[in-house]
C-alpha cells in the first residue's frame, strides 16, 4: 500500500508539480492545502503517513505552525522553503522536522529527503514500542523480586531512566493509607542512583515537622501530565514551596510531572526533576498518559505486598562511576551516557557535535564497542588531514592503473570498514563535491572506487563528529542539506569542560594516575588552591587542554601533590568594581545587582556547586537565589 502524503503549499503550479512527482514515486496525495486551518482540516479527515510543508505561505501563515499538530497525529512532516538562511533553519529545526529541502530542487533531492524522512519515523516508532514493551516486562521482573518496597521504586526509577531522563525524581503519595511518604532518588552516576527518604530530605533541607507539613498545605498536586520548563518552572518555584527547595538544594530547572491513580483514593504523584532548563516537552506528555496504567499496576501490586510503611533507607554514598571508561559523572555528562546506550545497539548513523578537545572520538569508540559490531573493524578517518587529491581514493579506494601513480589497486576506509564502524572526523571539513558520493554511499551503501568498473557494496555505520556548526555551513553554501539530514539523525551534542566543573576534580586525578604510571611516580592528588584555578577557568581547549596541563605538572612536581597547572590566562578578578563615572554614583541595590551579573557571567550562569556563584560569593544557594529574584536578575542578563 503507497504512503499517503499531505502537500501544504499555497503556489498552484509549485503543488501540482509536487503531486505529479510524488504519485510517479508511488505516493498516494492525500490532499493539497494552501493555508494552516486547510492543513488541519485535511489531516483530520484523511490523516497521512507524511506532509510536505511550506514555511511561508501567503496571509502571514507559517508552516512551522503545523508541527506541534502533525506531532499530536503522529505525522512525518518536512519543510519546503525557498529561504535557507540561518534564522529560518534553527526555528525550523528546534520543532525537529523530519527533512528540510530548499527551492528549487531536483526530484532526486526529493525522493533522498522522502526516504530519510520515513526512516527516521519508522525507527523513532519502532524505537518506542520497543522500549515500552521492554519497560512492561522490566515493571514484572522488579515485582515479582522478593526485595523490600523501597528498593523495587529504585528499580523502578532506573527503569524510567530511559523514558523521561532525570537527575531527581521525586516519588510522594498524596492521598490514601500511605499519604505523606515521601521516597526520592538523585542521580550520581550512569546507573546509580542515591535513595533519600522523607527524613533524610528534611535534614538535607534543614526542614522542620512544621515546614513540611506547612509546604503540604500549599501544594496542589496534578492530575493529568505536565511540565514546567525555563521561565514556567521559575514561575511554578516561586508558588510551590516544595519545587522552589527542590529547585535550590540539588540546582534543578525543569519538571514533568506524572499523576498515578491506583484503585481506592490512593494517589500517588512521580515529579521528574531535571537540571536542564528545557528537560521535557509536550511530545513526552503522550508518552507518559501511556505508562500510568502500567506504572499504577506495579504500583498496586508492590503496596498489596508490602501494606505498611517502612523506614527508608539510609543514602548511600556517592562514588565515582565510568561509563565505558569515559570519566565523569555530572549531570551533562550522563545525559550524553543515556544517548550512547539508546543508540549504541542499533545501526543508526550518529552526529557527533561539539568543541575541540571534548572527546568526540572517546563517544565514537564508545557507540562502537557497545554495539553489535563490536568485534568488526573501528576504522578512522581525519577529514581535515587527508591530502585533497587524494580524498575519494582515500576513502573509496582505487583500481590498479586508474591514475597517474595507481600503481597499485588500492582498498579504501570504508571497504576496510565493511561489517563495523567507520568514524568521520571533521566532517564540516569535507569538500562540497565529495559529499554527494558520500550521500550515495549512504543512501545505495555501497561504493565505487576510482577506476572499479563494479560498484562494491558494503555494510558500515557512519559516526561523523565536527566541531563546526553545520546549519550555519548548510546556509552559507558549503554543505549540503540533504547529507546534513542523513546524518543528523541521532545528534549528539558534546558539552565543554567549562559546564562540567564537577567532573574536573574527578579528570584531574583520573589524568594523574595514568601518568603516574608513564613517569613511574606516586603523585596523589592535587593541592586545594591549584584545583580551585582549575574550576574557574574557561578551558577553550576543554579535556585536552587539561590532559596536557596535567601530564606537564606531573612531569614538573617533586613532591607528592602537585601545587599548580600551567593555567596560561589570568583569571579575571570579577570582585574588584568598576570605577563610577563622573557624577554619576549607583545605589547600593544596582551596586549588588552588577557585582552578583559580573560573578555569574564568569561562572557561565552557573548557580550552585564547585565553581558556582554561590561559592565564589559564599552564600548558600538558595540565599543567592532570593537575592537575584528581589533584584530582578534574569537568565538573558546573565548570557
Amino acid at each position: 500500500m503507497s504512503k499517503k502524503v499531505l502537500i501544504v503549499e499555497d503556489l498552484f503550479i509549485e503543488a501540482k508539480n509536487l503531486e505529479i512527482i510524488l504519485k510517479n514515486a508511488g505516493y498516494a496525495v492525500c490532499g493539497i492545502a494552501r493555508t494552516l486551518a486547510e492543513a488541519r482540516a485535511l489531516a483530520e479527515r484523511e490523516p497521512p503517513e507524511l506532509a510536505l510543508v511550506d514555511i511561508h505561505l501567503k496571509g502571514g501563515d507559517n508552516g512551522i505552525e503545523l508541527a506541534g499538530f502533525f506531532r499530536e497525529k503522529d505525522i512525518a512532516f518536512i519543510y519546503i522553503s525557498a529561504n535557507h538562511d540561518h534564522d529560518t533553519l534553527v526555528k525550523a529545526k528546534a520543532t525537529q522536522p523530519y527533512g528540510f529541502i530548499v527551492k528549487p530542487f531536483r526530484e532526486q533531492d526529493l525522493m533522498v529527503t522522502l526516504e530519510i524522512a520515513e526512516f527516521r519515523h519508522e525507527h523513532s516508532l519502532e524505537s518506542v514500542v520497543r522500549k515500552e514493551a521492554q519497560l512492561h516486562r522490566r515493571l514484572q521482573e522488579i515485582i515479582q523480586s522478593n526485595e523490600t518496597w523501597q528498593g523495587k521504586m529504585q528499580h523502578i526509577a532506573a527503569a524510567l531512566q530511559p523514558f523521561l531522563p532525570f537527575d531527581y525524581l521525586v516519588v510522594c503519595a498524596s492521598k490514601g493509607a500511605r499519604a505523606g511518604e515521601m521516597l526520592s532518588y538523585l542521580r550520581i552516576g550512569f546507573d546509580e542512583y542515591q535513595s533519600i527518604g522523607l527524613e533524610e530530605f528534611k535534614v538535607i533541607a534543614r526542614l522542620t515537622a512544621t515546614d513540611l507539613e506547612r509546604i503540604g498545605k500549599e501544594d496542589v498536586y496534578e492530575k493529568e501530565p505536565v511540565f514546567y520548563v525555563n521561565e514556567d518552572f521559575n514561575l511554578l518555584a516561586e508558588k510551590s514551596s516544595l519545587v522552589k527547595i527542590f529547585a535550590d538544594v540539588f540546582s534543578l530547572q525543569s519538571l514533568s510531572l506524572l499523576p498515578v491513580q491506583l484503585a481506592g483514593d490512593a494517589t500517588f504523584s512521580f515529579a521528574f526533576y531535571s537540571r536542564r532548563p528545557d528537560a521535557y516537552n509536550a511530545e513526552q506528555n503522550v508518552l507518559l498518559d501511556r505508562l500510568r496504567i502500567p506504572l499504577a499496576t506495579a504500583m498496586e501490586d508492590m503496596l498489596a505486598a508490602a501494606p505498611q510503611p517502612t523506614v527508608s533507607p539510609k543514602p548511600a554514598p556517592a562514588r565515582m562511576t565510568g561509563f565505558d571508561g569515559i570519566v565523569g559523572n555530572s549531570h551533562l555528562l550522563l545525559n550524553i551516557f543515556d544517548q550512547i546506550a539508546q543508540v549504541a545497539p542499533v545501526d543508526t548513523s550518529v552526529l557527533i557535535l561539539g568543541e575541540s578537545g571534548t572527546g568526540k572520538e572517546r563517544i565514537a569508540e564508545s557507540v562502537h564497542r557497545l554495539s553489535n559490531r563490536r568485534e568488526q573493524p573501528f576504522v578512522k578517518v581525519n577529514c581535515t588531514a587527508l591530502p585533497y587529491h587524494l580524498i575519494e581514493s582515500e576513502l573509496f579506494g582505487h583500481e590498479k592503473g586508474a591514475f597517474t601513480g595507481a600503481t597499485d589497486r588500492r582498498i579504501g576506509k570504508f571497504e576496510r570498514a565493511d561489517g563495523g564502524t567507520i568514524f568521520l572526523d571533521e566532517i564540516g571539513d569535507m569538500p562540497y563535491e565529495l559529499q554527494a558520493k558520500l550521500l550515495r554511499v549512504l543512501q545505495e551503501k555501497e561504493i565505487e572506487p576510482i577506476g572499479g568498473k563494479v560498484p562494491v557494496k558494503v555494510s558500515v555505520r557512519v559516526i561523523a563528529a565536527t566541531n563546526r556548526n553545520l546549519e550555519k555551513e548548510v546556509a552559507g553554501g558549503r554543505f549540503r542539506l540533504d547529507l546534513y539530514y542523513r546524518l543528523n539523525i541521532f545528534p549528539i551534542t558534546l558539552p565543554p569542560l567549562r559546564d562540567r566543573q564537577d567532573d574536573i576534580p574527578l579528570l584531574i586525578r583520573h589524568f594523574i594516575s595514568i601518568n603516574n604510571k608513564r613517569t613511574n611516580k606516586q603523585i596523589m592528588d592535587i593541592s586545594p588552591a591549584a584545583l580551585r584555578d582549575a574550576l574557574t577557568y574557561s578551558w577553550p581547549g576543554n579535556i585536552r587542554e587539561l590532559e596536557n596541563l596535567v601530564e606537564r605538572a606531573v612531569l614538573l612536581t617533586k613532591d607528592k601533590e602537585i601545587k599548580a597547572l600551567a593555567i596560561p590566562a589570568q583569571i579575571p578578578d570579577v570582585s574588584t568594581p568598576a570605577a563610577p563615572a563622573s557624577g554619576f554614583f549607583k545605589s547600593i541595590d544596582q551596586n549588588e545587582k552588577d557585582h552578583i551579573i559580573a560573578v555569574l557571567r564568569h561562572c557561565k550562569g552557573k548557580v550552585w556547586g564547585p565553581g558556582g556563584a554561590a561559592e565564589l560569593l559564599e552564600l548558600p544557594p538558595s540565599t543567592l537565589n532570593s537575592r537575584m529574584k528581589k533584584l530582578g536578575i534574569t537568565r538573558d542578563m546573565i548570557l
